[in-house]
């Protein structure tokens, strides 16, 4: 008899001993009993379940929120069919698809709707979109605190501060292919047909043909819309769904028919030495308006560039983020981040932005105002504001010397665009300083023009050196450097506004001087005067006013200096990025998404160019063609 073993024998790795007859009853009890226990704890009839989903949901909603009070609709949370059928209900005049329209009908019925937020109507959307849904509406961030706010005196914001203009636009009017085609026809350029075809699930990009399209340079902002409207809209732009068109807008303001652009102020006369009206004032003052064209047959524009302050410009404009930054926002819908632009800069992104890291004490920086920039043309319209900019020395009248070029220019300084009038007030500061004879003494402000590279460029600016005239800056002067500097400023260019150099300029330590015109930004809509900026008329006729006060009151310019940084920090974060997607991708877009009315069925592509080439009575060039998620083809290779 061989005794008991301490350790049993191993079992060969052959022997599998689960599948032994005494050991298959026992798994397949075990795998019974926990199949059970599953199906009962999610059944929908189980309190258990139901009191451990609404605690969760207590935890994702505000604090002030209640489920108890407020409990989910299960007939809402069914099917797609049962709740089209209860918005017929509500109003059949407003028949949608849009899952976020649905849910704030629906909330609407519930009791409490008058004191509920947008994340607690959300609660209340289809199951299958809830996840969707969450990404956007997971927090209800309350306004950034701006640091030392309270510090700044309401007499003092109400002296200088300009009148503001409401921004904000009525919700597009329904429209059709005839308004798009139309509206396409009072383009002088960079205007865009984007068509969505159900049939063959592409979206196509049409130009006139005659505006000769040749910028390459936007074909991946291009893409990026197209791929967000696939991504936030799968819903809406899949085979076999209804077709869809729009105008969009690359330019740097809305290139259209001047006669299109009403604008009520009388341009006529511009201001001069003996006219010292602000501009600003005639913008909001009633005066001659334009009407040129039928407004009224227009339809919604995307506008990927500056807007206009004033809504009755082109009321059929809808703002959009500017086209270089399409990749950012379309890198934070897929990827769930913020692109490398919109980072802190470093020795890996050198692309991002530039914060000063060293400790700076404000009222150690240099007390004048800095810009460097090109002297890029002003608006295009006069009715806007559009003057003369390509001046030359035999433009300005007088002698051939500083003096004679300063009161030159001080006398044309009505046809001036903004750039020009900024460096002729440094042309005359430099003067006044050098009458002082003090060498420590510099002049209040230093604006000088960068050289671009044009054929006859640089002798035309050396026209102005040789005769002692320093428009010309030396050399560039880099983001460390301007950090040294206790004022800057950014004077617009040919959209109004100048889209690199305010966000850049308010992360640094001074203050920034923004330049207020007819047009604005896309985050310019966050910003707010006396707080993250120093306001400056579109003529520059309080500059010396606004830097004067600034002098004087050094405790509220270093708040709006750290306020203005504070925000552009602010939008580093993902937060900014998910409200700022969430109020153009989401709330505007969708908006003019579903006006649009597809009356017209079209076979194809080419019965669609026929028919508005038709229309217009010149022909149609197709850009590019993006078929399914990914496969875009541009011009050159279509």
């Amino acid at each position: 008899m061989t005794p008991p073993t301490l350790f049993p024998r191993r079992r060969p790795h052959n022997e599998m001993w689960f599948l032994a007859p005494r050991h298959q009853l026992r798994i397949s009890i075990i795998f019974f009993i926990a199949t059970t226990a599953l199906l009962y704890h999610y059944h929908p009839t189980n309190q258990t379940y139901k009191l451990q989903n609404q605690k969760k949901q207590t935890q994702i909603y505000p604090e002030n929120f209640s489920v108890a009070e407020h409990p989910i609709d299960e007939t809402y949370t069914s099917t797609k069919q049962e709740v089209k059928k209860q918005q017929r209900q509500i109003n059949p005049e407003s028949f949608t698809d849009d899952l976020r329209e649905l849910a704030v009908l629906k909330a609407k019925q519930t009791p409490g709707w008058g004191n509920r937020n947008e994340n607690e109507m959300y609660m209340y959307a289809p199951q299958e979109e809830y996840e969707r849904l969450r990404f956007l509406y997971d927090i209800n961030p309350p306004k950034m605190p701006l640091p030392f706010q309270s510090i700044l005196n309401p007499e003092t914001i109400s002296r200088l501060q300009l009148d503001a203009v409401d921004r904000s636009a009525s919700l597009p009017q329904p429209y059709t292919d005839d308004e798009v085609i139309h509206t396409l026809g009072r383009f002088e350029h960079v205007g865009f047909i984007l068509r969505y075809s159900g049939k063959t699930d592409a979206f196509s990009l049409y130009a006139p043909k005659k505006h000769n399209w040749s910028r390459y340079d936007q074909i991946e902002a291009y893409t990026a819309f197209i791929h967000i409207l696939r991504k936030e809209y799968w819903f809406r732009f899949k085979k076999g769904s209804p077709d869809f068109s729009v105008i969009i807008s690359t330019g740097d303001s809305l290139k259209m028919d001047c006669g299109c652009l009403s604008i009520p102020m009388d341009r006529e006369s511009a201001p001069s030495d003996n006219n010292p009206t602000d501009f600003q004032q005639q913008f909001n003052s009633p005066g001659k308006t334009a009407t040129k064209c039928d407004r009224h047959q227009l339809a919604p524009i995307l506008q990927f560039g500056s807007g206009f302050v004033h809504p009755d410009v082109m009321p059929t404009m809808v703002t959009m983020p500017l086209w270089p930054h399409l990749k950012c926002f379309e890198t934070f819908r897929y990827n769930g981040k913020v692109c490398n632009k919109f980072s802190l800069a470093s020795a890996t992104n050198r692309f991002g932005i530039y914060f000063e890291e060293k400790e700076v004490i404000y009222n150690n920086l240099v007390p004048q105002v800095v810009w460097r920039g090109s002297d890029y043309p002003f608006l295009k319209c006069r009715q806007l504001g559009g003057s003369k900019w390509d001046i030359k020395p035999m433009d300005i009248p007088g002698p051939n010397n500083p003096e004679g070029f300063v009161n030159g220019l001080t006398h044309l300084w009505g046809q001036l665009n903004p750039r020009w009038k900024a460096v002729t007030l440094s042309l005359q500061a430099e003067l006044e300083a050098k009458k002082v004879n003090s060498p420590d003494l510099k002049p209040w402000v230093d604006f000088k023009f960068t050289i671009r590279e044009r054929p006859g460029e640089s002798q035309r600016w050396e026209s102005f050196v040789n005769n002692g005239v320093h428009v010309v800056a030396n050399g560039y002067i880099d983001a460390s450097e301007f950090a040294s500097f206790k004022y800057h400023a950014d004077f617009g260019g040919g959209g109004g506004t100048t889209w690199s150099g305010t966000h850049t300029k308010l992360a640094l330590p001074g203050v920034l001087f923004h330049h207020e015109t007819p047009t604005y930004d896309y985050f310019h809509e966050d910003l707010t005067p006396f707080v993250h900026y120093i306001p400056v008329s579109t003529e520059l006729s309080d500059l010396r006013e606004k830097y004067e006060w600034a002098e004087a009151h050094p405790d509220e310019a270093r708040a709006i200096s750290e306020a203005g940084t504070a925000f552009i920090k602010y939008m580093t974060s993902m937060e900014y990025w998910k409200r700022s997607f969430d109020r153009f991708f989401v709330k505007r877009l969708n908006s003019v998404i579903e006006a649009y009315r597809p009356v017209k069925a079209f076979k194809d592509e080419k019965e669609f160019m026929s028919y508005a080439e038709s229309q217009l009575g010149f022909p149609l060039e197709l850009i590019g063609r993006c078929v399914g998620k990914q496969n875009c083809t541009w011009k050159d290779k279509l």
